[in-house]
């Protein structure tokens, strides 16, 4: 009775397991199958291209949600023009007998899980390119059994990663549907990446970095035809489309459309499905580059160096920008092997075309001519930092630059290292063996209790600070070396503070809040680390600190800390920001029964100075937009020695976002206190220059609150890029410093909380900011720039 029970058990959930499945097993399904790639330009004279694939594909089923996937018989055919009705000409490639062979040489085996989740089991010497090709099939053959509901969206296996699938019952027969559709907006599957083209690293601040996925559009749809009998899939057909345009009119166009038709579904014996290491759907990149390329680039190099001598200036600019893109596509062997001969035809050519070419192995081998070479150390330090703001950078630039900072520790390297590695760990949310490194590395710059060098402790924190999330994941030990410098009796006031803001972007704890409470608590030290550790401790603070420093106002002895400490409390209690209801109740809390001391002078006494507004739009959470500013005296001679001007973001439900930040620290800044604080100051021009900036990063309706409530018109701009007249602002800021006593000074400046350097007052000099200025033309992806004349190739 036992047995039979479990015979009738085992047999039902085969039948269920059976019907739940499109393909049934001991069966093999035969297609004719078909694959069409054009792609052209739309908007201008007809342009196209294309390519035609043609296969047989069997399908076997020897287990059930098992398969063997065969393709035999491919043919591939290329467009050879358009007839006079605007119809495809195709005629047979050359390669397509090696791409037949190719495509029958092994079968691939693949499961599934309710027709939605899929493995691969592929050989291992199998090309990634044919591999990629049949996951398409494979792709395309794949959909779910219909239910009751005509209409459902689902997460799918595919070969763009998981995407949200809309599945439509388009006709049915009785209870069994006929016609099924399927949609995908690819923009929202998991692992669609497409193609990015590199651009100069020189060309990246501006914003071109974004991948060629802001301007796509990119659907698929298909439509399958199925067995009423037997409810398999008895014909494909899928389209793809990836426009690339301009205002929907100019640009480029590329198509896809796949068909499948079943021929015949013949019975099999075998049972026979060995799994091996299995392999996600999802398309893998195929290495495209070529290593029989160097020779032709070397050659336009040396074309592009006798037209130096000549007067077909008219002809460099494209053939340069023919130099940097056959650069993009050499291995890294071929390019270390070829840079010697580059650097003999035109040393000055080949170093800008490897800065401008922007792949790893062109970066690669930058660095190992300015480390081997005799290199001028702001050239190298020019190149190391554009490295470090290329977007999306990869294990092997991070190495490149720490090898680079081990090299030559210069706040350009330290800076490069960490912008490259804060973008790595923000794409990837992952810690690897390079990143380690970093850390260690940081590490072991900081010292015993931060007691080297000063200055390049100094850098060595603000790098620290700039990549805090990073850091503190991949060495815990780092941010109690952090909290030792901050204790350190030995360490400068500014290389103690410098510890103190590196814990900005890393997670404040209860025994870090500890520290930092002492910090400020301690009368004995100067007024700049009392309040950086007080401004640190308020980004979070617990109702314990809070109700410790109310406390410790009342009875301060330093008049500067508690005037500071005194409107930055009343700023949060007049504030109207967004998510600040729950500090705000805080310190209400912690100030019953007390009263908040007076405002000191603000002509004398150090001040934080808020405005905020919060602003509420149909349909939308609230908005809210502030200016924060901090003014630190010296308590000696009531003038400025810090200052700070901020300006903050805040969506509802989100962190703080701190769009702008710049500030000084120093002494010695009688001389120049109009121009860096006037109506017309640095300050100031540089905050609402801040503003267009931000317009186009941020949605359409929060740019419009901070343009009305700052009181400025999008269409008033006068200077379209915010760079370049930040960079403007400096140059004016040095002119009237001109003939005046230089401040003793640092400066920092930070765009999305990401600090871009800092850089000391005394040593500015008008020509850089003239180098810079032309580093950062938005719109031009690079320049060259030979015997006096300057030749930019644009986007």
């Amino acid at each position: 009775m036992h047995l039979s029970v479990l015979f009738m058990k085992n047999v039902f959930v085969f039948l269920i397991a059976e019907d739940a499945t499109r393909f049934k097993h001991l069966r093999k399904y035969v297609y004719n199958y078909e694959a069409e790639i054009a792609s052209g330009v739309k908007g201008t004279a007809d342009s196209r291209s294309g390519s035609k694939i043609s296969c047989k594909v069997e399908l076997e089923v020897p287990q059930l949600c098992s398969f063997i996937l065969k393709t035999s018989e491919c043919t591939l055919r290329e467009m050879s023009g358009v007839d006079a009705e605007g119809k495809t000409l195709l005629k047979q490639s050359k390669n397509s007998d090696d791409f037949a062979r190719a495509m029958a040489q092994y079968e691939l085996k693949f499961s599934t899980q309710d027709g939605k989740k899929v493995q691969l089991y592929s050989e291992k010497d199998e090309p990634m390119n044919i591999l990629n090709i049949k996951r398409g099939i494979i792709s395309a053959l794949m959909v779910p059994m219909e239910t009751e509901d005509n209409l459902k969206t689902i997460s799918m296996d595919t070969i763009y990663g998981k995407c949200n699938s809309e599945v439509e019952v388009k006709d049915r027969k009785g209870n069994t549907a006929s016609v099924i559709s399927i949609n995908r907006n690819l923009k929202t599957c998991d692992n669609f990446n497409p193609i990015r083209d590199y651009v100069s690293p020189i060309a990246l601040i501006q914003g071109l970095n974004s991948p060629l996925a802001t301007l796509l559009s990119s659907s698929q749809s298909c439509q399958y035809t199925i067995d009423l009998r037997r409810k398999h899939v008895a014909e494909v057909a899928c389209y793809i489309s990836l426009p690339f345009l301009c205002k929907n009119q100019y640009g480029m166009m590329a198509q896809v459309t796949q068909t499948l038709k079943l021929v015949e579904t013949p019975k099999i014996n075998s049972r026979n499905f060995d799994e091996g290491t299995s392999k996600k759907l999802s398309l893998e990149s195929a290495d495209t580059k070529s290593l029989r390329h160097g020779d032709a680039v070397l050659k336009v190099l040396q074309e592009l160096q006798k037209l130096s001598a000549s007067q077909q200036n008219q002809q460099r600019a494209s053939l340069f920008y023919k130099f940097v893109t056959g650069l993009r596509g050499l291995h890294n062997d071929t390019l270390r092997s070829l840079v010697l001969k580059m650097m003999e035809t035109s040393s000055s050519i080949t170093v800008q075309g490897l800065i401008q070419c922007g792949t790893p192995d062109c970066m690669g081998s930058i660095l190992q001519i300015i480390r081997t070479g005799n290199v001028d150390p702001l050239v190298a330090d020019a190149v190391t930092y554009s490295l470090g703001l290329l977007p999306f950078p990869c294990t092997k630039i991070i190495r490149e630059i720490l090898n680079m900072a081990q090299y030559q520790q210069s706040r350009a390297t330290f800076y490069a290292l960490s912008h490259a590695v804060t973008n790595f760990y923000e794409d990837k949310k992952t810690v690897t063996q390079e990143i380690m490194d970093v850390a260690n590395f940081m590490e072991s710059m900081i010292g015993n209790e931060c007691s080297g060098n000063d200055e390049l402790t100094y850098l060595t924190l603000r790098a620290i600070g700039n990549m805090g999330k990073a850091m503190e994941v991949a060495n815990p030990n780092l941010k109690s070396a952090l909290k030792t410098c901050i204790k350190s009796e030995v360490a400068s006031i500014s290389v103690q503070k410098a510890a103190i803001q590196a814990l900005r972007r890393m997670t404040i704890t209860d025994e870090d809040r500890t520290v930092l409470l002492k910090a400020f608590q301690n009368a004995d030290a100067p007024v700049d680390k009392r309040l950086a550790a007080y401004l640190m401790l308020m980004k979070h603070p617990s109702t314990s600190d809070l109700n410790k420093i109310t406390r410790a106002l009342l009875r301060d002895k330093s008049e500067q800390v508690k005037s500071f400490v005194a409107t930055h409390i009343a700023n949060i209690l007049d504030s109207e920001e967004v998510g600040i209801e729950d500090l705000k109740n805080k310190v209400q809390e912690a100030l019953k029964g007390s009263q908040i001391p007076a405002a000191n002078d603000f002509r004398k006494f150090s001040q934080n100075y808020q405005i905020s507004k919060r602003i509420s739009l149909p349909g939308n959470d609230p908005v809210s937009a502030k200016i924060e500013g901090n003014l630190i005296f010296d308590p000696n001679t009531y003038i400025p020695k810090e200052t700070m001007l901020k300006t903050t973001l805040q969506l509802y439900g989100l962190s703080p976002m701190d769009i702008f930040e710049i500030g000084m620290d120093g002494k010695n800044f009688e001389p120049t206190i109009e121009a860096l604080f006037g109506q017309k100051g640095f300050f100031p021009d540089s905050a609402s220059k801040a503003l267009y900036w931000v317009d186009g990063r941020v949605p359409e309706h929060v740019s419009k609150v901070l343009f009305d409530y700052f009181g400025y018109s999008k269409d008033d701009r006068q200077e379209q890029d915010v760079m370049k007249g930040i960079m403007l602002n400096f140059e004016k800021l040095i002119k009237e410093m001109g003939n005046k006593e230089v401040p003793e000074a640092r400066a920092y400046l930070r765009i999305l909380g990401e600090e871009l350097g800092i850089f000391a007052l005394s040593r500015l000099h008008p020509p850089f900011f003239l180098a810079f200025l032309l580093l950062n033309d938005k719109y031009c992806t690079g320049f060259y720039f030979d015997d006096g004349w300057l030749f930019c190739f644009c986007f």
